[in-house]
């Protein structure tokens, strides 16, 4: 999961727990994860303070076109004194000789305990709208009742996000890990850096991991999407991605009756059938295509439906294509590791009344943006 991604799950947060039918918990063994994400239009990780103010009161933000985000994460079984480790890179990504990885230790957590109180009890219904057609298919919208639920079940789905956030990992044994970036504003990648080329990291607490980057698993190249009108519905156009396993695009905002979220996904699939696994390989996105849940590589268009759009007051739209994830392992008889890389290029719009100025992609919408209000992020959730 990217950064991009993160943030945009992270915001859908109350709507996930209620949605969920299990956790994974980390695994025991050392692992290196890394995260390459190429963003453009409207990125929430180039979006700052001053950017999410202006847009609360109405004003337009500023456009970050494309940037690129890289996350790292070593862990290890075990707990180290003073624990260090550093990722050396190649010349080719242009940020110096070696990415310091922020070390520590991790103890197994205990679950926070919830109050009723403090269980918010949702609000509303969840329509889902689906596919790429211009209108809605036969039984759209499904619709999901978010009133109602027990307080235990909420308590139960909180809880269960509380543990995942606070166990180091599956069996309760303490874990060293390591992060870059490690502050809250992460040093930028630069827009030519790429990860082709040789790769160490090293630490006092994990096996040393060498591995090469070919081109083939270099950051993806930027989405170029534009949006236009087509009758009622919301045409989306973009230009192929290459080395693109698949795409897949979703709309979430505000419904026109209170407390209602609308969302939109180009997936064929029903919700429950709909998500997109971690470290995507080529075979599974194949599959993944065939059943309709990602768009194929070579496709360039898709639709919102006139449905969908006549439900939502404003959304937010977002576009990703995946990448094939490297996964490397330790030689036969050496000590351990694991390796994924895993590559997105995803591109945000907004959607809906008033909203279309701020698309820098949507060429074809001319309007001025509405002054009333302004457009809240944090009214989508």
């Amino acid at each position: 999961m990217g950064a991009a991604q993160r943030r945009i799950r992270k915001a859908l947060g109350p709507l996930v727990v209620l949605l969920s039918t299990g956790l994974a918990l980390p695994s025991l063994a050392a692992t290196y994860s890394i995260e390459a994400v190429t963003s453009s239009g409207m990125s929430a990780p180039a979006m700052g303070g001053a950017d999410i103010m202006r847009m609360m009161m109405g004003g337009r933000p500023s456009m970050n076109s494309t940037s690129r985000q890289l996350e790292l994460q070593l862990q290890a079984p075990g707990k180290a004194a003073n624990p260090t480790a550093e990722h050396r890179i190649p010349a080719a990504m242009a940020m110096g000789t070696a990415l310091p990885l922020r070390s520590g230790s991790d103890s197994p957590g205990q679950p926070g305990q919830w109050q009723d109180k403090e269980i918010p009890e949702p609000k509303g219904r969840l329509l889902i709208y689906r596919g790429c057609a211009e209108s809605a298919g036969a039984g759209q919208p499904e619709i999901i009742t978010l009133k109602g639920l027990l307080p235990e079940q909420r308590r139960q789905a909180l809880e269960g996000l509380s543990r995942l956030a606070t166990s180091a990992n599956a069996g309760g044994a303490p874990l060293t890990s390591g992060r870059w970036p490690s502050g809250s504003e992460p040093p930028a990648v630069p827009l030519q850096a790429s990860l082709v080329g040789s790769h160490v990291v090293a630490s006092n607490y994990a096996p040393e991991i060498r591995f090469q980057v070919e081109s083939s698993h270099d950051f993806l190249a930027p989405v170029t999407l534009t949006t236009t009108t087509a009758g009622g519905s919301q045409r989306l156009s973009w230009q192929a991605v290459p080395t693109a396993l698949g795409y897949q695009a979703m709309a979430t905002g505000l419904g026109r009756q209170e407390g209602d979220i609308i969302m939109w996904t180009s997936s064929e699939a029903p919700w429950s059938d709909s998500s997109v696994p971690g470290e995507l390989r080529a075979p599974a996105a194949a599959r993944l295509v065939q059943r309709g849940v990602l768009l194929a590589p070579e496709r360039t268009t898709c639709s919102v439906s006139a449905q969908a759009m006549a439900a939502m007051r404003m959304a937010m739209l977002t576009f990703t294509a995946y990448g094939d994830t490297l996964l490397l392992n330790s030689a036969k008889g050496a000590p351990s590791w694991r390796l994924s890389l895993e590559r997105r290029s995803t591109a945000m719009r907004p959607l809906g009344e008033g909203l279309e100025g701020l698309d820098p992609g949507g060429g074809e919408r001319k309007e001025e943006p509405k002054k009333q209000g302004g457009f809240n992020l944090f009214k989508l959730f």
